[in-house]
């Protein structure tokens, strides 16, 4: 499955689109009110069918397509799923017509031509910048309305993804992701962090003192609200443009790339912004998706493996190193380690094992016979 990304052209025609954002939201919340009315009386869940079925029966939507609305119900049954699965800290809560950015059109209810998506419920067309034709039978389409106002059509086809092929063959690294260096390898390799955050914090508080200056629900709060987020996308978008060419980078140099599995909410709460600019959930996800075009290996290890305490020459862990020791003197052989090497290099021949590949980099054949 491939998605192809479009943006659609400025039009007074798109407060239509507004419209259905607004109906879509009607039907996520008049949902989960009936939610949390069935629990109330029932004690239970209401599955997703009978949902549909509802709402088939006693609701009618004269902007949305039938399957839109189902897709709306199965958001909504996911979201309590995945709270039901402790994956989420919350249920879904009610949502406000602003905050409502995405419609999806599966099997019908809209037509593509060329560069025009035409909506058939409200017998509209939207032209749309084609920049790239795209490949393969569409199995959906999704509108999308950031956060700035721009409009975005989605086009999913079941193409599938290019793959690059392998440059390498049987190169395994460790990587150890720091505060200070973004990514520490196991052969000594240093990728400094770009910190792009850190680097525009004063426009972000600049335009965050304009907009808490401005009166509420006036048009010059909504100029500084839009000011605002022009900083943070681009911000975003140069992070993510950066750890996609890293993630390539990467990728066409090794075959195996093993990484820890951080815990990512904890991390947060101790560094809070710094976390935030670092996004190593983020770039993880890319690196994943990038290693499967290229036929590589992402593997994570466990994230209680002590792979900093742990000397690699002689396995001693020294449980007393502090997050301020950069570098430590194995009491046992007498090795002298960097913290974040040492890490890397431990964190390769747990991947390595964990894998049971018996692929392995010079220096962790070196580290081996030494032991």
């Amino acid at each position: 499955m491939l998605t192809y990304e479009y943006k659609l052209y400025r039009s007074k025609r798109n407060r239509k689109i507004d419209a259905m954002l607004r109906e879509a939201c009607f039907v996520w919340n008049h949902a989960l009110a009936l939610q949390k009315r069935y629990y109330s009386l029932y004690g239970k869940y209401c599955s997703c069918a009978r949902m549909k079925a509802h709402f088939a029966k006693r609701i009618t939507r004269c902007r949305l397509h039938s399957q839109s609305a189902q897709e709306i119900l199965e958001r909504l049954d996911e979201s309590y799923q995945r709270f039901f699965r402790h994956l989420s800290k919350r249920p879904p809560k009610f949502k406000r017509a602003s905050d409502f950015s995405s419609i999806v059109w599966k099997q019908g209810g809209y037509k593509l031509n060329a560069n025009v998506f035409v909506v058939n419920s409200i017998k509209q067309h939207f032209q749309f910048s084609f920049s790239r034709p795209y490949e393969g039978n569409v199995k959906q389409v999704r509108i999308k309305r950031s956060h700035l106002g721009d409009y975005y059509l989605y086009v999913v086809t079941d193409a599938v993804a290019h793959s690059y092929g392998k440059s390498h063959d049987g190169a395994s690294v460790g990587m150890d992701f720091g505060l200070k260096t973004y990514l520490t390898m196991s052969d000594g390799k240093r990728i400094e962090n770009p910190l792009f955050l850190k680097n525009r914090l004063s426009n972000l508080r600049r335009a965050s003192r304009r907009l808490s200056k401005c009166e509420k629900g006036s048009s010059h709060r909504k100029a500084a609200r839009l000011a605002l987020d022009r900083v943070h996308e681009d911000i975003t978008n140069k992070r993510d443009d950066w750890q996609w060419k890293l993630s390539h980078e990467l990728c066409r140099s090794y075959d195996i790339l093993c990484v820890e599995d951080l815990q990512l909410a904890g991390m947060s709460s101790l560094w809070g912004r710094k976390m935030s600019d670092l996004a190593f959930g983020a770039f993880v996800q890319k690196l994943e998706h990038t290693a499967s075009k290229y036929g590589c290996q992402v593997v994570k290890i466990d994230r209680y493996y002590p792979s900093s305490k742990t000397c690699n020459v002689c396995k001693y862990v020294h449980e007393l190193l502090s997050l301020s020791d950069r570098s430590w003197t194995c009491p046992v052989c007498g090795t002298h380690h960097d913290r974040d090497v040492n890490a890397a290099i431990n964190i390769l021949r747990q991947g390595i094992a964990s894998s049971g590949s018996p692929r392995k980099t010079e220096p962790a054949r070196q580290g081996a016979l030494a032991t």
